[in-house]
């Protein structure tokens, strides 16, 4: 292993990463919360050549930077990658939170160094001859315990306040990593979140079932009704899925007008049961345009049920999944199939 990659050089390039970003966020003025936080400092590594680009043009031409743009960038060239980009930055966060502690052990040390003193003028005492040594005695004991509280309460009001900091940032980190694994129209897992829900659950010696579900005819409502209509039927689908399926089930927005949907402890026959009764109080929805009146076709949807079985894996068993969801399609849409 080069020099260069050894975790000593990464953490500091790290850490002077942070400090460079802080720099530049207090310089501006710029409040330091994690998406402004994650901009300045793809802006100093460089990973976001787009962003390094902006940030450079703006601060030569005098523009300065504002929490506008830090936002704009944000959503534009890091908000895709959030899940391992906020992942990133929560441990940056951390390293400093470390730094600071590592400054507190120093505290520690003052007042190591503050008890030899004290130790050191407690053996003076048995020879001092006059007042005079003994008033000597007493000032430096006392400027040496003002000084050592003087320093102990400064660090540790940093470190309540880095504290604080810190919790603040976990907190908007977390809620930009669940904004991140959740699809805006219907409020269910995204596709992104599908690998991180099937790794938890793998590990499980129980039964795992999943359903591959697709609306029938889909561009045909957006081609009759617009793209509006075909939004609300998505959120209509998702939410009849909600509230077919246990808490301990995910849905998930898998893309467009499919949905896929993970049962765990639940074998084929439940999984078909499930897969059915969200099949029929679909076929049920009845939808009526709002600014007209105007009563929506009824639409339907096909769905394609695969439980695990030895050796699979995530893909071969949302592939079973996909070709059973092709023979309902193939056969008629409006069904349920299975593939054993």
């Amino acid at each position: 292993m080069s020099a260069s990659n050894a975790p000593s050089d990464k953490f500091e390039q790290a850490l002077t990463l942070a400090q460079e970003t802080l720099n530049l966020l207090t310089k501006t003025r710029i409040p330091p919360i994690p998406p402004n936080y994650a901009v300045g400092y793809s802006f100093y590594d460089g990973t976001v050549r787009e962003i390094h680009d902006v940030i450079e043009e703006r601060l030569r031409s005098g523009h300065g930077l504002d929490e506008n743009l830090m936002l704009a960038l944000y959503e534009r060239y890091i908000l895709p990658d959030g899940y391992e980009r906020f992942r990133s930055v929560r441990c940056d966060l951390e390293r400093l939170l470390k730094t600071i502690l590592k400054t507190l052990r120093t505290a520690d040390g003052d007042n190591t160094e503050f008890m030899r003193v004290l130790d050191a003028n407690i053996q003076a005492l048995d020879g001092a001859q006059d007042a005079q040594a003994l008033q000597s005695i007493a000032k430096t004991l006392l400027q040496a315990a003002s000084e050592a509280q003087a320093r102990n309460q400064a660090l540790a009001g940093e470190l309540r306040a880095a504290r604080e900091d810190l919790k603040n940032a976990q907190s908007e980190l977390d809620k930009h990593r669940r904004a991140a694994l959740i699809d805006p129209l219907t409020g269910l897992y995204n596709r992104r979140a599908l690998e991180d829900l099937l790794a938890e659950l793998w590990a499980a010696p129980t039964p795992l079932t999943m359903l591959v579900a697709d609306i029938d005819h889909f561009k045909k409502i957006n081609d009759t009704y617009g793209h509006q209509v075909g939004d609300v039927v998505i959120r209509q689908v998702a939410d009849v899925l909600r509230k077919c399926i246990r808490g301990e089930d995910y849905a998930v927005r898998y893309g467009g007008e499919e949905f896929v949907v993970v049962l765990p402890d639940t074998d084929l026959a439940g999984g078909l049961q499930v897969a059915e009764h969200i099949r029929q109080r679909v076929s049920k929805l009845r939808l009526v345009r709002k600014h007209d009146n105007l009563a929506i076709d009824a639409f339907t949807l096909s769905v394609g049920v695969a439980a695990r079985r030895a050796g699979d894996t995530h893909e071969t068993l949302f592939k079973r999944a996909d070709e059973a969801l092709y023979l309902s399609k193939s056969g008629g849409r409006n069904r349920v199939t299975p593939k054993v």
